[in-house]
């Protein structure tokens, strides 16, 4: 556990935390505005502990450099039990069609597949962890994790995998004619066996196409258009939590997610929150952006590939992981490549990009 001496409490007024926090302010305010007989915890702790836990993981880079690194990879190593699982049959369900493990959410599966293959892929590519051949073990995996992900069904989750690849391969830096060859040809065998794959998912294949001829989004379209009037009648300061869970008990008999952070937001906090959540997100982005440009470092904005999909057709708000990926963007250790070594990111100018 990350000491408490070396957290610094001057970082939460740095522009990542003091959005963050406001827009909690804003969201628990409106809630309590909204208390009905049918919600009337006001206060989100699910929403409060991802920031917090945002807040740690900055901190923690302070104490161990590259932890955040070592986090990330680890996550990944994760992913690959669960895939050796998968291939082994072991806790896995089939619900039309598309597989399950251990009861956890097709989407939410998929797209941590999705995660820990960029991680791997950037692993074994830029070895930031100085792993020496040992790295290359983490190719051995690969396959099954991808199939793992096909099988979920993920539309999200394949889309941006398929995104992933495109422009880690496209941005991959490097001055070696031969390492981009490499890198080309490393993206090829993929794309080959993510065809292949899919070609085996009638399941993956029908959703595919249905969303391409049909425009259907699993029902997200219709839970889309039921939220248009709530937003219309709300639209400066929204209903908060208590009001949105009173208004999908009424409207869908239980509670219902949006499958879309933007909408979320406009419901729970309006147009005000939106700006605040929005120029979080623009935050993180440019930060993703910069580490890249400046640092040559490429997980940190190939994650936001994800982060993407997260946001426009499930959550983010209550999931771990896209709060971890923020962390990581944010607090992520920099390689500063004139003294070779490793410095925290956080280290860099707050008002910096």
């Amino acid at each position: 556990m990350p000491a408490i001496r070396y957290f610094n409490v001057a970082d939460v007024k740095n522009p990542f935390f003091l959005s963050a926090w406001f827009y909690f302010i804003i969201l628990t305010l409106v809630s309590i505005i909204n208390i009905n007989n049918i919600s009337f915890s006001f206060i989100d702790f699910t929403v409060f502990q991802n920031i917090f836990l945002f807040w740690v993981l900055f901190n923690h880079e302070r104490k161990d450099s590259l932890i955040l690194e070592k986090g990330m990879l680890s996550f990944a190593l994760g992913s690959i039990a669960l895939a050796l699982l998968f291939n082994a049959g072991i806790g896995i369900e089939y619900e039309d069609g598309r597989v399950t493990i251990f009861g956890d959410n097709e989407n939410i599966i998929g797209l941590r597949m999705s995660i820990s293959l960029a991680i791997l892929i950037l692993n074994i590519a830029q070895n930031r962890l100085k792993l020496g051949w040992l790295r290359y073990l983490l190719i051995l995996p690969i396959p099954i994790m991808v199939q793992f992900m096909i099988e979920t069904g993920s539309r999200v989750a394949l889309i941006s995998f398929v995104l992933i690849i495109i422009t880690g391969v496209v941005l991959f830096k490097t001055k070696n004619v031969f390492s981009k060859i490499i890198a080309y040809s490393v993206g090829a065998i993929i794309s080959t066996i993510l065809i292949i794959y899919i070609m085996q998912s009638e399941t993956l294949l029908h959703r595919i196409l249905i969303t391409t001829n049909e425009g259907e989004f699993a029902g997200r379209d219709l839970i889309w258009r039921r939220l248009l009037p709530l937003i219309e009648s709300n639209p400066i300061i929204g209903v908060g939590k208590t009001g949105y869970d009173y208004f999908s008990q009424i409207t869908f008999g239980g509670f219902m997610s949006p499958h879309n952070v933007i909408l979320e937001v406009l419901c729970y906090s309006g147009i005000i929150g939106l700006m605040v959540y929005l120029y979080f997100l623009y935050r993180i982005f440019k930060r993703g952006y910069h580490k890249y440009m400046v640092n040559g470092l490429l997980l940190p904005l190939l994650l936001l590939i994800p982060v993407l999909g997260m946001l426009v057709s499930g959550q983010i708000l209550g999931v771990k992981i896209g709060w971890i990926i923020f962390a990581y963007i944010v607090g992520g250790s920099v390689l500063r490549q004139n003294q070779g070594q490793f410095v925290a990111g956080h280290h860099e100018n707050d008002t910096a990009p």
